[in-house]
């Protein structure tokens, strides 16, 4: 890693120059710069797969000591978890990482020897908590960290679908963004396929993390959602968990799925659908129902894509989730 320090160093040199913007932009009009460089170099999948083998080290590392931060939050709330992100999995986003990567964050993460920051979920936790309502209560509990030190909030997104109650309200949010030092941390978004979470960033002894919120319903639907998620970015998908049959159902669903992403009318109208799905689970949630009743596949919709489907493809004991199966 004795490049990439020295690399740093060159950054901020730069940065620190009257001549910052000829690491932006060249002279001659919007020729590539060493900054364009550095990132080009870094999305080489040789690259990309050592840098992603050093984020995976390094999250194996702090997870002990995220854990005994963040688990005590959890535990009368719900049930706590995390795990540290495959190599595999990281090398594939770290192209997108590198092209989303500002300059600012580059010269602070290489010049601090944490360029492993670039991907902020190589170690992820999350709780699955009991009652939607006890969210402001966790919230608070991070706030209070946040102000103590022991970990640094820099980022709350706040997703669900259209038509969806969101896990934070206005009220959670403004408080969070008065740890903000004056800066809004938080993101409220809608996202078209309903996915419907509470995400945050922060920072534990200076390396970036991810800590999700969710239900028990939502958090069940979303890690089978999630392989929709990687068709729709094309990302490896991870089927190490899936036995042989559940391996032919998911290839059967990316054929399907594919087509069906070529077709705008069909794609809306199968988004609308997981909207409602997400919706039905997050309703449950709110309401402490240990079933959920599905709504019916849209015309054109190929059956195989239904939630029912995805759900066989983890090990969750289908009936008891559902009224029908």
């Amino acid at each position: 890693m004795a490049s990439v320090a020295k690399i740093g160093s060159i950054l901020s040199t730069v940065v620190k120059s009257p001549n910052i913007r000829k690491l932006v932009y060249s002279t001659g009009g919007s020729k590539p710069t060493f900054f364009d460089a550095f990132k080009a170099f870094n999305s080489k999948p040789h690259m990309a797969e050592k840098l992603a083998k050093r984020i995976n080290e390094v999250s194996g590392k702090i997870q002990s000591t995220a854990d005994e931060i963040l688990r005590p939050m959890c535990d009368d709330l719900g049930e706590f978890g995390s795990r540290i992100k495959k190599v595999d999995k990281i090398t594939g986003k770290i192209p997108r990482a590198m092209k989303d990567l500002s300059l600012d964050d580059a010269v602070e993460y290489i010049a601090n020897g944490k360029i492993t920051n670039v991907i902020g979920d190589g170690y992820g936790a999350r709780i699955i908590i009991n009652n939607p309502k006890d969210v402001p209560v966790l919230l608070r509990r991070l706030a209070d960290a946040h102000k103590s030190g022991k970990l640094k909030l820099t980022l709350v997104e706040n997703y669900r679908g259209n038509g969806i109650n969101p896990y934070i309200n206005g009220n959670n949010m403004r408080m969070l963004n008065e740890i903000g030092a004056g800066k809004n941390i938080t993101l409220n978004k809608i996202k078209s396929a309903g996915y419907t979470r509470a995400n945050t960033d922060m920072f534990i002894d200076g390396f970036k993390i991810e800590f999700q919120i969710g239900g028990k319903h939502t958090t069940r639907f979303g890690e089978v959602e999630h392989y929709l998620h990687d068709m729709r970015l094309n990302g490896p998908p991870d089927l190490s968990k899936l036995n042989e049959a559940q391996k032919e159902l998911f290839y059967k669903m990316k054929k399907e799925y594919t087509l069906l992403k070529q077709n705008k009318k069909l794609d809306g109208a199968y988004n609308k659908y997981l909207t409602q799905v997400w919706k039905c689970f997050k309703e449950a949630e709110e309401k402490s129902l240990l079933s959920v009743v599905l709504p019916e596949l849209p015309p054109g919709i190929p059956k195989i894509l239904s939630a029912e489907n995805l759900l066989k493809l983890e090990k969750i004991n289908c009936k008891k989730l559902l009224r029908k199966c």
